[in-house]
């Protein structure tokens, strides 16, 4: 029997991404009536908060049947506030549709978006929408696509692959089209290769509002799918979305990557022994729980309490988690009602956080406050309606401030020692800068004769179960790689938890003995301005230290796209509308760290005293008469046990 297939809708906001979904199950009679966003009725934004405000903010699905076949369709946020959702929902696509406004054209979040679909390997189809709008100008519009998302489409509008754009692409193909000897069928089979290897886009276009070009989309995809993949026997299943019912109830949601899941099988967690209670077959807001899920299946789960968004479920145990790349860029005080414990309100937000884990919920004992991530004042706003609808509490958050990271300028040796009495523990770590973006990463060239590689495996899992503070304002510590240069464990003496000690020791010196750097979160922008309005925006964006390529004058606008820090672009959007007399805008996409532009400010708001954070000692404890010592970071190289070697 083929296997299922899930297929996810990918937009910016107010593309149309929700009136397509509508469109693509009313026509394959998962629906009885096509809803509409401005209605209110439709099929996949069910919560009240997403009819009110006419957007999508949680991915939602449903199951329909294209030619005998059963897809899963997830309808994903546009707004990019919610961009940390809808990639939650890419990493359980076997296909995408990425729609393209024909009448604004292909947006910063489009751009994102598309990023994304490639990181995770989503074959992409490009759906232009909105076309019959009077600004919709078709040649403009695949320019904006081939330098801005890629060149390698093919157009299938007239419902059959373009065969000379295929040529271009497929030199197989191409020999057999230019001897006069391809067909429709090979013009199928060579686009099914370059969509599903990543290297050609199939392209159409329509209106979803008035249903045109959705009948051709739906042939596509059902000529596109591949429905025969070879699948592994063994479960593995991805977890990729949490939600809780009204009742309490926790559903966890599952992409079927192999294997058969069935309701009553049993998974240890840990200690934890859990039951599938029941397997849902969503549409919407109803489902069918059916006996069982296949591989290619998205599905709802019961029953299962301790598994969280990424992880992945092998056999009968977790894998390690999926790693996300969209993080927040700000972070926001809580504040709860009066008359409200604060410990209440943490709870309650730890609820949003399991579904949400971008949140990364903490408790600030200083100030008993709870402090939440967030990646803009959408969320922040909805967050503040789900508190008050889902448990009656109205919370206040205050002004967001900005995430801040710190990493290394220059190699560094760190070494760390744990030997208080009858404990025993020694690493040393050489730490490198990283690639920009690329988090913590590990490698270790220590022998296993040296250190035991259960020892080693210890190290490897304490630099990366915990979040590693900066020395400079205590930010996280980020773009540094790891390797183990070596380590010494006593054959009676040392304990699980004692190279953990030397570890976080290790890391804490050599950050105390480098020169760090402060990081700051950067916005990629597109302002479009009246031509009038050009210098005064130029101006701003050289005065909030960002950087602009050349501007794009479009008659009587102009667009300008550039780079600039989160910081002092995050209110302009107000600015904007101010000056231009509401008639400028501004779209603002998260694009990663870099070195921050007003570094010594920023520390000296922070007023982080690494050397008072006890938490976080830089020194290491060494035994000397039968009693442990602490010595101090800098003196500390001179104590190891092992040679320490030259970070060079």
């Amino acid at each position: 029997m083929p296997i299922s297939r899930t297929l996810g809708i990918l937009a910016h906001v107010d593309a149309g991404k929700t009136t397509l979904s509508e469109q693509i199950l009313y026509r394959t009679g998962a629906i009885r009536a096509l809803g509409r966003v401005d209605h209110g009725d439709t099929a996949l934004d069910t919560d009240a908060i997403e009819r009110a405000r006419g957007i999508t903010v949680f991915s939602d699905q449903a199951w329909f049947e294209l030619d005998g076949r059963r897809f899963t369709l997830i309808d994903t946020p546009g707004h990019v506030d919610f961009a940390a959702e809808a990639e939650r929902a890419l990493t359980a696509l076997d296909m995408a549709v990425l729609i393209i406004d024909g009448g604004s054209g292909v947006q910063a979040h489009t751009v994102a978006l598309f990023e994304l679909a490639q990181r995770y390997h989503v074959p992409t189809v490009f759906f232009i929408n909105k076309t019959d709008l009077a600004s919709y100008n078709a040649e403009k519009l695949r320019q904006q696509i081939a330098a801005r998302l890629s060149d390698t489409m093919v157009d299938i509008t007239d419902g059959n692959p373009d065969a000379e754009q295929l040529a271009v692409l497929d030199d197989d193909f191409c020999e057999r089209y230019l001897l006069g000897e391809a067909d429709e069928a090979d013009a199928w089979q060579a686009l099914r290769a370059l969509f599903a290897s990543g290297k050609g886009f199939p392209v159409l276009s329509g209106a979803a509002l008035s249903g045109s070009g959705v009948d051709e989309l739906l042939s596509a995809l059902s000529n596109l799918a591949d429905f025969e993949t070879d699948i592994s026997q063994q479960l593995d299943a991805l977890v990729y979305k949490v939600r809780r019912e009204p009742n309490g109830d926790r559903v966890v949601y599952l992409k079927l990557k192999g294997g058969v899941l069935r309701a009553r099988d049993a998974f240890r967690f840990g200690d934890q022994v859990e039951k599938v209670h029941q397997i849902r077959l969503y549409r919407g807001g109803s489902y069918i729980a059916v006996d069982e899920a296949r591989a290619g299946d998205a599905v709802g789960v019961t029953g299962l309490a301790s598994p969280r968004c990424g992880d992945r479920i092998i056999g009968d145990t977790i894998a390690e988690s999926l790693s996300m790349h969209i993080s927040p860029v700000l972070t926001a005080r809580v504040e709860p009602p009066a008359g409200t414990a604060p410990a209440i309100l943490l709870e309650k937000l730890r609820i949003l956080e399991d579904e949400e884990p971008m949140l990364s919920v903490t408790w600030d004992a200083a100030y008993s406050a709870v402090n939440v991530q967030v990646m803009g004042t959408v969320q922040t706003e909805v967050l503040t309606q789900l508190m008050e609808n889902r448990f009656g509490m109205k919370v206040r958050f205050l002004p967001p401030l900005v995430l801040y990271k710190e990493t290394i300028a220059q190699p560094v040796v760190g070494c760390g020692h744990y030997e208080p009495l009858r404990h025993y523990a020694e690493a040393h770590l050489l730490m490198r800068p990283g690639e920009r973006g690329s988090g913590i990463t590990y490698d270790s060239r220590c022998h296993v004769d040296d250190l035991t590689i259960n020892y080693q495996s210890l190290i490897r899992s304490h630099v990366f179960e915990r979040i590693h503070k900066g020395v400079l304002t205590g930010a996280p510590l980020t773009d540094v790689h790891f390797t183990l240069l070596s380590g010494r464990a006593h054959l009676k003496h040392t304990e699980g938890g004692d190279f953990r000690e030397a570890v976080y020791r290790a890391i804490r010196q050599g950050l105390m003995k480098t020169r760090c750097q402060l990081l700051e979160p950067f916005y990629r922008f597109v302002i479009t301005v009246p031509a009038n309005c050009l210098g005064r925006a130029m101006t701003d964006i050289t005065s909030m230290c960002g950087s602009y390529d050349a501007p794009e004058h479009l008659g009587d606008e102009v667009r300008i796209a550039g780079r600039g820090p989160v910081r002092t672009f995050m209110d302009y959007p107000t600015q904007l509308r101010a000056y231009t007399h509401g008639k400028g805008g501004i779209q603002l996409q998260p694009d990663g760290y870099d070195l921050c532009h007003n570094p010594d400010e920023v520390i000296a708001e922070s007023g982080y005293d690494c050397g008072a954070d006890t938490q976080n000692s830089p020194g290491s404890v060494f035994c000397s008469h039968g009693a442990g010592y602490l010595v101090n970071w800098d003196e500390a190289d001179s104590y190891m046990h092992l040679p320490v070697e030259s970070a060079e």
